[in-house]
C-alpha cells in the first residue's frame, strides 16, 4: 500500500476546480463514538445529522464524478454504528468497478477486542486499519479516550490476525503539549510498541475552532496544540535520534510527511496542517462524506461540492 509519501499531486481541472489524480475519499459512518477524548471534534454544539438514503445517494455521486483512489472509513467511531456492516457492504458494493485501490477502517479499536466482530471485519475488504493511540502508559491512555482500550498485547494480537488476512495495521498518535513532546518520549512509545504494527505515525494536535465544535473543546485544543514550527523541530529532533528514510513536502497538495526508521519500525511523522496551504475552493485533494449525505471537500456538512460542479 502507498504510503503518504508516495502519493503523486497531480492535479486536474473539473469543472472550475482542481481534483488530485490521488483522490481520497473520507466516508463518516456515524457522528456517533464510544469514547470522550477531551478535545475531539465529534464533541459539538451541532452535527451532522444521518440519512442513510442521501448517505447511499452521495457515495454513488463521488465515484460517478471522481477518480477515488482510497477510501478511509471514519466517524465518530465508525464501528459503533449499528449498521455497520450493512454500510461496508454497500461501500465495498459502490467502489467495484471504479478503480479503488484500498479500503482503510480509522478506529479507537475498542469493537475490535470483539471477537465476532473482528472475525466479521476481517472477511470483509478492508484491507489496513488505522488504530488510534494516545499514550504508551495503558492508564494514561484508557483516562484520555474515557474508556478501557486495547492494550499493547491485544493490538500485537490485532496486528497478526490482520497480517494473516492480508491486511495491514497502523498505530495513529496524536502529540500535544505534556504528550509525547520530546525526542526522548517518542523514543519510549516507539521503543514499547515495536513490532506491533506495520507503521506508527505521530501526528500533531490540531486546534479545532474550524470544526463548529463547543467552545471549550476549541479553547483545550488551542492549549495543547503544538505550533508547526515547534513541531518541525520535534521531528527534527527525533529523526537526528535515528534515520530519516524520506520526506514528501506539499503532498496532495497541503502536508508534509518525513519517515523515520527507528528501533526496527517505521515511523511516519505528519507535520502540522496550515489551511492556507492551498485554496479549499479550487484544489481538491480529499472528499468527506458526512452522514446527512453532505459530499464537501472540506471539513463542513453543509457546504456540498455537488452544488458548485458543472454537470453534476
Amino acid at each position: 500500500m502507498k504510503t503518504e509519501l508516495q502519493q503523486d499531486p497531480v492535479w486536474k481541472e473539473m469543472g472550475g476546480f482542481r481534483v488530485s489524480s490521488e483522490l481520497f475519499l473520507d466516508v463518516v459512518f456515524t457522528s456517533r463514538c464510544n469514547c470522550a477524548c477531551p478535545w475531539c471534534i465529534a464533541r459539538t454544539r451541532t452535527y451532522a445529522g444521518e440519512d442513510r438514503s442521501a448517505w447511499e445517494q452521495a457515495l454513488e455521486d463521488a465515484f460517478r464524478l471522481f477518480r477515488i483512489r482510497s477510501v478511509i472509513i471514519l466517524g465518530g467511531e465508525a464501528t459503533v454504528d449499528p449498521c455497520f456492516f450493512d454500510k461496508l457492504r454497500f461501500l465495498e458494493g459502490a467502489m467495484a468497478g471504479h478503480g479503488a485501490e484500498h479500503l482503510i477502517l480509522t478506529t479507537n479499536g475498542v469493537r475490535l477486542r470483539d471477537e465476532a466482530f473482528l472475525r466479521k471485519l476481517l472477511a470483509t475488504g478492508v484491507d489496513a486499519v488505522n488504530l488510534s493511540r494516545m499514550h504508551d502508559d495503558q492508564r494514561t491512555n484508557d483516562r484520555v479516550f474515557g474508556c478501557e482500550t486495547p492494550t499493547r498485547e491485544e493490538i500485537r494480537a490485532l496486528g497478526r490476525r490482520l497480517k494473516q488476512a492480508g491486511k495491514t495495521l497502523r498505530l495513529n498518535v496524536n502529540v500535544w503539549r505534556g504528550n509525547l513532546d520530546s525526542a526522548e518520549d517518542m523514543d519510549r512509545f516507539t521503543a514499547h510498541f515495536a513490532g506491533t504494527c506495520d507503521a506508527i505515525k505521530f501526528t500533531p494536535l490540531m486546534e479545532t475552532g474550524m470544526f463548529d465544535t463547543v467552545e471549550e473543546v476549541t479553547c483545550l485544543s488551542r492549549s495543547l496544540a503544538i505550533p508547526e514550527e515547534e513541531i518541525a523541530d520535534l521531528w527534527n529532533a527525533f529523526a537526528a535520534r535515528h534515520r530519516l528514510v524520506d520526506t514528501a513536502s506539499r503532498v496532495l497538495g497541503f502536508v508534509d510527511y518525513a519517515e523515520v526508521a527507528a528501533f526496527g519500525q517505521r515511523v511516519l511523522l505528519k507535520y502540522a496542517q496550515v489551511e492556507d496551504k492551498y485554496d479549499r475552493e479550487r484544489e481538491i485533494p480529499t472528499l468527506k462524506l458526512y452522514p446527512n449525505g453532505c459530499l464537501s471537500n472540506e471539513w463542513s456538512f453543509r457546504k456540498d461540492i455537488r452544488t458548485r460542479l458543472s454537470g453534476a
